[in-house]
């Protein structure tokens, strides 16, 4: 033990005991969350990593056994709500800068954005409030991935045979001149260095990378060049693929196949392989015609859907219209039917439903109090012959109610004399107060469909109209 110690380094040593906390970022997202210029995001890597460490979960253990017993998450509603303000003062960016990579973020699916309209516990209502949530099965696929696909740009793939040398195709035996020299296997003689050729090599690479931009532009479109990607741009396999087709098929053919292999190539350094197959059978061509036809025929079934909504709209208005025309009638034939009742009989049938109006209709909260308020106003205005005469009424009320349970001195028997006297006015004189008013205007129309339903029910006068409607 005390031997591993002696070799390590003193400032690894030292690291024991640094205990850094904070969010984790695999090295491999530096080379899949990229800009538009095929750069790294690193605004991206930063807000994803702290997105995760707050999507990751907090394990309770039991103290005895250390086996997990609970899991709870770090945050309190029911996704991360986080305003791109507090991350830009988090972090030192801009709001814009975070903006911008919260956009890249959702436009690459590694998160989802969702905006609410919420209300505080003090009831205030905020709009527009930004909740975030990880897509933990793509970032587990960019985690693992050692290389971003060739359609968001990047570094070159490296293995070998994806970019063939650009020679004449005539090799030097064929020619009589000697094998090629191998850098690094033969050093220079007399201490020299190889500071010509390498100079010689590199000038001949940019010609040929400038010739085949050149060449590029010259023999597609842009509509064909945009479609490439940037990495593919000067290869020759890619190049020659698409030109062999592209006149033979046309322009939409290639087109659709270069699209189909971008965003279906996911194979690093696979995409000439990819393409070439899919110009071959056509794969592109038959994704778009299949995807015409599924959009053709959602198009035809969303017509059709609107035509039976109008349709339904149109039988419900004139349904409305023949409901509409018959309660007039039927109101007709109800007050004619009115007319004609005695006024005894009128009278009973209205009490009648005035008193299950008043059992159907709730009192409104405060009715109660300004009754019994407007009920004491009432007594103060009363004359010494009408007061009396109300108390002695409630006195006879009351003692008929309790019988000699209690004296007329005691102050229970009192208080519910004034009760009584309350209630006695209550009944004798119309009290106006505006839960009141309100009350009676809602008592006397549920009376009056309740007295419509009575007269048509007792009279016949539905049978009688759907007999006179039949055919």
């Amino acid at each position: 033990m005390n031997d591993n110690h002696a070799q390590i380094n003193p400032v690894c040593h030292q690291m024991l005991n640094c205990r850094l906390t904070g969010n984790i970022t695999p090295i491999s997202w530096f080379r899949n969350i990229l800009t538009g210029s095929g750069k790294p995001d690193v605004v991206s890597i930063i807000l994803l990593s702290d997105i995760v460490y707050w999507y990751t979960p907090v394990m309770t253990r039991d103290e005895h056994t250390g086996d997990v017993i609970g899991i709870q998450q770090k945050f309190q509603a029911d996704k991360l709500q986080k305003t791109y303000q507090e991350y830009a003062d988090i972090f030192s960016f801009s709001k814009n800068q975070i903006k911008n990579a919260i956009d890249n973020l959702v436009s690459q699916n590694l998160i989802t954005r969702e905006f609410r309209h919420i209300k505080t516990g003090s009831g205030l209502a905020i709009t527009n409030v930004m909740y975030i949530e990880p897509n933990i099965e793509n970032i587990i696929k960019i985690s693992n991935k050692s290389r971003s696909p060739q359609k968001v740009g990047g570094y070159p793939p490296k293995k070998l045979g994806d970019i063939p040398p650009k020679s004449s195709g005539i090799s030097h035996q064929k020619n009589g001149g000697p094998p090629p020299k191998k850098f690094g296997v033969i050093p220079p003689k007399n201490g020299g260095t190889y500071t010509e050729t390498t100079t010689e090599i590199t000038t001949e690479t940019t010609t040929t990378t400038e010739a085949a931009a050149v060449d590029l532009r010259n023999r597609f479109p842009k509509s064909i060049r945009s479609r490439i990607p940037r990495i593919y741009q000067d290869h020759r396999d890619v190049l020659d693929s698409i030109d062999a087709y592209f006149k033979t098929h046309g322009k939409s053919y290639v087109a659709a196949e270069l699209d189909y292999a971008t965003h279906n190539s996911t194979k690093n350094g696979g995409f000439p392989a990819f393409l070439k197959r899919s110009l071959e059978s056509g794969w592109g061509t038959e994704d778009l015609k299949v995807r015409q036809a599924a959009q053709n025929e959602r198009r035809i079934l969303e017509s059709r859907q609107k035509e039976r909504d109008l349709e339904a709209l149109r039988a419900e208005q004139e349904l409305l219209a023949d409901i509409e025309k018959w309660d007039r009638q039927i109101d007709q034939k109800v007050q004619e039917t009115l007319e004609c009742i005695s006024p005894t009989e009128l009278n009973r049938i209205k009490t009648e439903a005035w008193e299950q109006a008043e059992k159907k209709t709730p009192s409104l909260r405060g009715q109660t109090s300004q009754v019994l308020t407007a009920a004491k106003e009432k007594l103060s205005t009363l004359s010494d012959p009408e007061r009396k005469t109300l108390f002695e009424v409630a006195k006879a009320a009351v003692r008929a109610s309790i019988g000699n349970l209690l004296g007329e001195n005691h102050p229970g028997f009192h208080r519910a004399v004034d009760s009584q006297v309350l209630k006695e006015i209550q009944e004798r004189y119309p009290l106006h107060t505006p839960l009141a008013d309100l009350w009676n205007k809602r008592v006397k129309a549920e009376a009056d469909r309740i007295l419509k339903v009575m007269v048509i029910r007792n009279y016949g006068l539905l049978k009688s109209q759907t007999v006179r409607n039949s055919p």
